[in-house]
């Protein structure tokens, strides 16, 4: 009898534990932790359209920089070095790594010089020239250099000035 109790008890509560599961509100868009970032769609500065959704599942450095900053210029060697370190691993909810670099420059030489100075080859470009007033750095509320980290289902993990919090976050959630 107690076995009869039992299946009941879970035929007729897991229905509605499963619904609960499923019931969970989307997280919002926005610039909080575990909020879903805002989306977008642009062209790379080589031409080639870019849409932000199309590297979901992978970790991806959203790196506003310009190439008139000291510290940005700075931290491009280090954010290559985490590309390269990072390119393939497998992360608690994402697999690999990639850097999309958003230019607030609003001059195109001194921007190309930077990236062939800075060894940053490898990277997503985008630049649209128009500085803090980009649609891109609007969406993001950026007015200065800012990095942020998303995860593979486009949440926000980390936002910083620093690049160091985003190395300490990608060695957090790699897995071995």
């Amino acid at each position: 009898m107690r076995k009869l109790k039992l299946i009941i008890l879970v035929v007729l509560a897991g229905p509605g534990f499963i619904s609960f599961i499923n019931g969970l509100p989307e997280p919002k868009v926005g610039l909080g932790i575990g909020d879903k970032v805002p989306e977008f769609k642009t062209t790379l500065i080589n031409g080639a359209d870019f849409d932000l959704e199309s590297l979901r599942g992978k970790m991806v450095l959203v790196d506003f920089w310009a190439s008139y900053d000291g510290e940005s210029r700075v931290d491009n060697h280090q954010k290559m070095r985490l590309q390269k370190e990072f390119a393939n691993c497998k992360f608690y909810n994402g697999e690999g790594f990639v850097v999309v670099a958003i230019s607030l420059d609003r001059f195109k030489s001194p921007l190309n010089k930077a990236i062939e100075e800075d060894g940053m080859t490898n990277a997503l470009h985008i630049c649209d020239y128009l500085g803090a007033e980009s649609s891109i750095a609007k969406a993001y509320n950026v007015e200065k250099p800012t990095n942020y980290l998303i995860d593979g289902d486009g949440r926000l993990i980390a936002s910083s000035t620093s690049i160091d919090k985003v190395a300490s976050s990608l060695e957090y959630l790699r897995r071995n």
